[in-house]
């Protein structure tokens, strides 16, 4: 991603790579993480390689760089916590409301 601090075709075509690259994490994290996960830190790296691999037919991931892979994984804890805070707007937003109590 190019920013070269000036408003160029390059830092347009930047942020265009950089908003399809969170989507297409946001569309793994949905499509492959389990609804019962508690939390992104206690996935299994596995799982997490997983992910990145499917990334890669797509984009260019140099796995040997340790900062490209902690931003990776950065994002990809940041999309999977706004897909847990949607599922639990969802579950909230069908519950029955509770009968008041009788006194």
């Amino acid at each position: 991603m190019v920013d070269c601090g000036a408003h160029s075709s390059k830092t347009i075509h930047g942020e265009d790579m950089r908003t399809k690259f969170l989507s297409d994490v946001g569309v793994l994290v949905r499509d492959k993480c389990g609804v019962d996960w508690e939390t992104w830190r206690a996935t299994l790296e596995e799982m997490k390689m997983h992910l990145i691999n499917e990334l890669a037919p797509n984009w260019d991931i140099d796995k040997s760089n340790p900062n490209l892979m902690k931003c990776i994984d950065n994002i990809f804890k940041s999309r999977f916590q706004e897909w847990e805070f949607d599922n639990q707007r969802v579950s909230e937003l069908h519950r029955e409301p509770e009968p008041p109590a009788k006194e």
